[in-house]
Parts: structure tokens; sequence; C-alpha cells
């Protein structure tokens, strides 16, 4: 009898052992995979829209805007999720150079996708769950880069200036985190280069 309990233990832990494998493999190949994903994706629309400081943006087809300590810039539009498992959008992410870029992404609402207004947005971010196939209305608000390296920046501002098209997005799937930058595929404001007193002057308030 105690043999065959024993050998009964034996068989169970084995099994045990075997499931335990099987879901750590299944773990690993869903984190491969998701990490390998780009499941999100921008509408076709992108509007824009702009604070008091930047009242003087140029022409409607062609915005251009300086550096401005309160200046900020909002960009209404759509985000999908065209990836075959759910995603949960969780918040911004840190874009590339930031620390060379006057405007960056400070803040996400959600929204209609088309009013490039605060007032009309939601007033703060709750994670938003995207089934596959289905997207919603998200307010982009760029400001000052509070963290800008002034000592790249000649006082002649000599050199291109940047734009404005893309941001990046946190989102998880079942659980794991990731990050994706999307680009809007165009310009949808040129940002002039700062001079190295008006970046410090910016960033001293």
């Amino acid at each position: 009898m105690t043999r065959l309990h024993d050998h009964d233990g034996g068989a169970l832990t084995k099994v045990l052992a075997t499931l335990l494998v099987l879901a750590l493999l299944a773990s690993a190949a869903l984190f491969v995979y998701t990490r390998s994903q780009d499941p999100l994706a921008l509408g076709v629309d992108a509007f824009v829209g702009y604070n008091a400081a930047l009242a003087d943006h140029g022409t409607p087809t062609d915005p251009l805007v300086t550096l401005e300590p309160n200046g900020q810039i909002y960009v209404a539009t759509t985000v999908r999720n065209d990836g075959t498992l759910p995603v949960t959008i969780t918040g911004l992410g840190q874009s590339p150079n930031d620390d060379q870029t006057p405007y960056i992404p400070v803040e996400l609402h959600l929204g209609d996708g088309k009013t490039a207004n605060p007032a009309g947005s939601t007033s703060g971010f709750q994670p938003a769950k995207l089934n596959p196939g289905t997207g919603i209305g998200i307010l982009v608000v760029f400001a000052a880069n509070p963290n800008l390296i002034c000592s790249v920046f000649t006082d002649t501002s000599e050199g291109s200036g940047t734009e404005i098209r893309s941001f990046t997005l946190k989102y998880t799937t079942y659980g794991i985190p990731d990050s994706q930058t999307l680009d809007v595929g165009r310009t949808l404001v040129s940002v002039a280069r700062p001079t190295r007193t008006g970046c410090e002057q910016t960033i001293n308030g």
C-alpha cells in the first residue's frame, strides 16, 4: 500500500511539474509574441489646436511655432487596435531624443478624436481597453520641454527645427507592458529651432 501511495504521489508530482513547465513556456511565448508586435495605429485625420501663448502660429496650412514658456499644442486623433489581441492603453511613453525637442507630449486625454482643445476632453486619463478592431479618440497635449539641453543651441538659432508629428503610447497585453511610437505620417506643426538664450529663458522660467 505504501509503495502504491508513493507511486501515485510521484506520478502526480510529475504531472504538476509538466503543467508548470508548459505554463512557463506559454507565458514566455506570449511575452515574446506581444513584444514583437506593433498593434496600435492612428486614424487618418489629426486636428491641431493651440493655447493663447501660441496664438501666433503662422498659417493653417503651414503652421510654425517658437519655443514659449507656457506654449501648448493640442493634437486630437484616434488610435485603434489593429492587432489580434486585446490591449489596454495606459498612458504616454517617453519620446526618443526628448532632451533636444522643444515641445514634448506631457498629457493624454480621452476625447472625440476631433476636438483639439482640453475643454472638449476628459479631465484625466483612465486606462482604456481596446479589443482587436476597435479604437478611441484621444487628445495629446504638447508643452515646452523642461529638460531641454540648451547647450546644443546657438545664439543665432542655426540649424533646422523640429516638427510635431508623433508621440509614444504605453500599453499592456494581458498584463505584459510595452510601448509604441505612433507617427501621423505628416508634419502637423513645425517648431523653429530656439536660440540658446531663448531656451535658457524658457527653462529657467
